[in-house]
């Protein structure tokens, strides 16, 4: 029986998600206050033998608990870890990651059918107001910081980034404009104005992606654009003109914003220069994307020495640095980088095992995503699948609650909102 009433039980939960999901794009600190409120509400309701039953008696929320296994898998490779405290050991790296664990259980548990309808689609609205909050924060920081020191580079990068990494922050700007190229396709907007607006904010995210010069933001969102073109092609089995003047234009239009910001397009192409020129520079090189070939190279000689089982949750980053210091990777072994790459991150970690498990996490879901035509969820799980590539987003807050939650809440539904 719940200590609440359902009414003001249902209501908290829906502000709480709603909050989580303004949250994540503004600053990481106000993430972990949020999902402890919706542990204690989830907790205080009391009725923990109706969310065993609702687990046991629902097909989807079995299909959720199960997003959770990996989560399991990493608590498995502390039992072999060597070093399990501190800041890089095993017990600290499943705190970071509880939200793969916490999300799959308030999802597959919670009765979401007493929500006001217009859930769905106030959660991605609060999403996108975060993102924009976000932007005014950073602009206003780096004008400030631009009349102080009169230097331009404090709109780019690292520098404006303020509290994420820009690669978090250009994924963010990327879904919220998946979320909103998504209501295009599906002309749920159908008021001239509402489409002038959903276009206008576009760019104005695009921008922002610029100025941050993340390469693998830059080239995701490009990624976005194409398989929007795909997802219509391949699902509904024809060619939708809607759609490809639609991605095209703003993919278009993206480039050539590109172009106008030449210390963004410098970056991407600078590192393909380096990159072409990889096999003539050595390991102890100090550019970052020559490194991260290097550090990948790295990371498959641990693999190849711990196959099945990894070398456990905690021993992750030492084996790195081990095999960073040997191959003479200084950039690397100064700036105690990871593997760069989830998949091989997580392959390290806990094995080939876990590697399946993380591999299916991204495909199985797509195929649901295009199964139910949901086109939001594909281009999510594409921009994921993508971002893991080139980074271990799962290694930090930034990364693992965004992914954890948005996975489990559009998963969740996909089958009941095939149009959304």
């Amino acid at each position: 029986m719940s200590l609440i009433k359902p009414n003001i039980r249902n209501l908290v939960y829906y502000c709480l998600f709603l909050a989580l999901a303004f949250a994540i794009p503004i600053h990481g600190k106000l993430i972990p206050p949020v999902i402890a409120l919706i542990g204690l509400s989830w907790l205080l309701e009391f009725n923990f033998k109706e969310k065993f039953l609702r687990i046991k008696n629902s097909i989807k929320s079995r299909y959720i608990i199960s997003f959770g296994l990996l989560y399991v898998f990493y608590i498995i490779g502390t039992f072999y870890s060597n070093q399990l405290y501190g800041m890089e050991g095993a017990f600290f790296d499943l705190e970071v990651k509880l939200s793969m664990l916490l999300f799959p259980i308030f999802f597959s548990t919670i009765d979401f059918s007493g929500f006001r309808k217009d859930f769905f689609s106030m959660v991605q609205k609060a999403f996108i107001a975060g993102c924009i909050i976000s932007t005014i924060f950073l602009f206003i920081n780096a004008v400030f910081r631009y009349v102080t020191d009169n230097n331009v580079t404090q709109f780019y990068y690292t520098d404006l980034s303020m509290f994420f990494h820009p690669g978090y922050l250009a994924l963010y700007y990327s879904f919220a404009i998946a979320i909103i190229l998504n209501r295009l396709i599906k002309k749920q907007q159908r008021k001239t104005s509402k489409k002038l607006l959903a276009v206008v904010l576009i760019l104005y995210f695009q921008v922002f992606i610029i100025l941050l010069s993340s390469k693998a933001g830059i080239i995701g969102l490009i990624l976005i654009y194409i398989l929007a073109i795909f997802f219509i092609i391949v699902r509904q089995k024809k060619f939708s003109l809607y759609t490809f003047i639609i991605s095209a234009s703003l993919t278009a239009s993206f480039i050539i914003l590109l172009l106008f910001f030449p210390y963004s397009y410098n970056r991407i192409f600078t590192a393909r220069q380096a990159l072409e020129t990889e096999e003539q520079l050595p390991a102890s090189t100090r550019d970052g994307s020559v490194a991260r070939v290097f550090i990948w190279e790295s990371s498959i000689e641990i693999i190849k020495e711990n196959f099945l089982f990894g070398v456990g949750t905690g021993d992750v980053k030492q084996s790195l640095l081990k095999k960073y210091k040997e191959k003479h990777i200084e950039l690397a072994l100064e700036e105690h980088l990871n593997a760069h790459d989830q998949y091989l991150q997580t392959f390290i970690a806990i094995g080939f095992i876990g590697f399946l498990l993380l591999i299916s996490s991204i495909i199985l879901p797509a195929i649901y995503a295009i199964r139910y035509k949901n086109l939001l969820y594909f281009l999510f799980l594409s921009m994921i699948g993508f971002h893991l590539l080139v980074e271990s987003m799962l290694e930090r807050q930034a990364g693992v609650v965004f992914y954890a939650f948005f996975n489990v809440f559009l998963f969740y539904f996909t089958s009941d909102n095939k149009d959304q």
